[in-house]
């Protein structure tokens, strides 16, 4: 066998290691970076991309509380990056040039229902139920006319 298919063999299997332990070796440092930085107080970023506050760590476990006072549990491995979360900065002048804001203009408060029981389902008809992602059906639960393959809106079947 010919010695400078060895020696490039060799040289290349040597730059592979050389790469993947320099690699190894980033990772662990940028890792145990972050193990130290991580500390109670922290606002930090999970890889789900949730914003808390370290409340407690506890080995691999960290309490992070949420921006409304809620208390979670995470593994330490689960934290992304200490960071704060990135809330939109508003300004007096946005609020007195009419900008995006969270004032109700009449000085009431704005309600969000927390389901989807606010959503209007009758607008479908008196006599069909709407169901998302399917056909629509009538009160006996058959198929409206339209969903049976006839023409919309006329209630007839198709022409052949």
């Amino acid at each position: 066998m010919d010695p400078t298919i060895i020696i490039f063999l060799a040289l290349m299997i040597g730059m592979m290691w050389f790469v993947t332990s320099r690699g190894k070796k980033q990772a662990a440092a940028q890792r145990e970076m972050l193990n130290n930085t991580v500390v109670p107080g922290a606002s930090v970023m999970t890889i789900g991309g949730f914003f808390g506050r370290v409340v407690d760590i506890d080995g691999d476990v960290v309490t992070l509380e949420s921006p409304s006072g809620v208390e979670t549990i995470w593994l330490r491995s689960a934290i992304k990056e200490v960071k704060e979360p990135p809330f939109a900065v508003v300004d007096d002048e946005d609020l007195a040039e009419g900008g995006s804001s969270a004032v109700v203009p009449d000085g009431s408060s704005a309600v969000v229902p927390d389901d989807a029981s606010a959503l209007d389902a009758g607008t479908t008809g008196p006599e069909r139920e709407f169901r998302p992602g399917g056909p629509e059906v009538d009160g006996t639960g058959r198929l409206a006319r339209e969903d049976e393959g006839g023409e919309p809106g006329t209630g007839t079947a198709p022409r052949a």
